[in-house]
């Protein structure tokens, strides 16, 4: 799914490889369906990086798959402010748009 989205977003983390490095195994652990360490990977990311737009795209996902769709919907909010084109991708996908419905309309 990650590889999906972003496949069409250009990599550029040469000023830091440590945040490849954690988003590697924080997607590699959300393929896996693997979502704790997933999220504590992408939160890695948001150290080096807090602008890094991927990274709360992994943990929206993430969260959303340990059914915190509270914490999922914070970070797309984040997303949003930070990437508005990657956010509208993210919400056009099956968990993105679970997370843009109306919480009211959710069991």
């Amino acid at each position: 799914m990650l590889d999906k989205l972003l496949g069409k977003i250009k990599e550029d983390n040469k000023k830091n490889p440590d945040i490849e490095k954690y988003f590697g195994k924080g997607k590699e652990h959300v393929e896996n369906k693997d979502f704790q360490p997933a999220i504590e990977s992408f939160k890695r990311c948001i150290e080096e990086d807090p602008e890094e737009a991927k990274a709360y795209v992994g943990l929206c996902i993430a969260y959303s798959g340990v059914m915190d769709l509270g914490t999922a919907r914070e970070y797309y909010e984040k997303l949003k402010d930070l990437d508005p084109y990657l956010a509208a991708q993210f919400a056009n996908t099956p968990t993105g748009s679970l997370l843009t419905e109306d919480e009211d309309t959710l069991v």
